[in-house]
């Protein structure tokens, strides 16, 4: 992969990861805002839908960290880039 290809998927994922970062902040408000039977029984509870969802993004988010790492690492391989002279 080219170091420009590296540079655009990277730029693709660290704005994937600053949406989903924002989605759980937003999911963790909400519940936090929820009463605790709501929490208990509700779409938060166990196998309720925004845990489900909220797992789902987390699990999302270390993949996106990773994918970060291994390409940061390849670019970095490669070198600096040429100097224009």
């Amino acid at each position: 992969m080219t170091d420009d290809k590296i540079d655009n998927v990277l730029a693709d994922l660290t704005r994937e990861r600053e949406a989903i970062e924002a989605e759980i902040d937003t999911m963790i408000g909400a519940m936090a805002a929820a009463p605790a039977d709501a929490r208990a029984t509700g779409e938060w509870a166990e196998h309720g839908a925004a845990t489900k969802r909220y797992l789902e993004l987390t699990e999302r988010l270390g993949e996106v960290e990773q994918a970060i790492i291994d390409l940061s690492r390849q670019r970095a391989a490669s070198g600096p880039p040429p100097s224009v002279h």
